[in-house]
């Protein structure tokens, strides 16, 4: 077996949701596995269950930046739209792409971790290596409070290879200066340098 880290998750306050804006959540979601695959140069594998219910497999050297990504990508849906998710890292075997048949340390561990998640934060990691238990309450603290649009800017500048500014102030219909305000607001370098630290110690040990 490889060792992963699963993903296992809910939808905040699903039921106050429509079928349509639940779906648009999914979608989201959806476009950031397929983004987190293109990092990790392997499939990150989603599976939606329980109808607000996710599973997702990260490569465990980007369990701090995917788990960034993934709240940014349900924020974009509005600015009280919001995903928690238990994080359990070990062994794990897929029989396919559909995570509810996928065995392991890994699965058993993250939903542990979610059922044990205070009541106050998003995400929990409590077998993680001690830096990421250290950080991950900061950066929950962080991503708790980004707007819709500090979300659209955090999901694009959070990748290991961000576009360029004026690109992105192009898709928003933004100025440049604006952009970079919303990176300042949301604390997006500040954040990217706890995750490159994090990924450089799991390439170095």
């Amino acid at each position: 077996m490889e060792t992963w880290a699963i993903f296992t998750g809910d939808i905040v306050k699903s039921s106050a949701m429509s079928r349509a804006e639940l779906d648009a959540v999914f979608a989201r979601l959806e476009n950031a596995a397929e983004a987190l695959t293109t990092w990790q140069g392997q499939s990150s594998r989603m599976t939606r269950f329980r109808g607000d219910g996710w599973q997702m497999a990260v490569a465990p050297k980007f369990i701090l930046r995917a788990a960034l990504v993934l709240r940014a990508a349900v924020r974009r849906c509005g600015k009280t739209a919001d995903t928690r998710f238990g994080i359990g890292i070990g062994e794990a075997h897929f029989a396919g792409d559909d995570l509810s048949r996928a065995d392991g340390a890994a699965l058993v561990r993250s939903g542990h971790a979610l059922d044990a998640m205070p009541r106050a934060r998003r995400m929990n990691a409590p077998d993680a290596p001690l830096a990421l238990r250290a950080a991950l309450p900061l950066a929950d603290r962080i991503a708790t409070g980004w707007t819709k649009r500090q979300a659209d800017v955090a999901y694009y500048m959070l990748a290991p290879e961000p576009p360029v500014q004026a690109d992105l102030a192009q898709r928003f219909e933004l100025t440049q200066q604006s952009v970079q305000g919303h990176v300042d607001a949301a604390g997006i370098d500040e954040l990217r340098e706890v995750c490159d630290v994090l990924e450089d110690q799991k390439t170095t040990q």
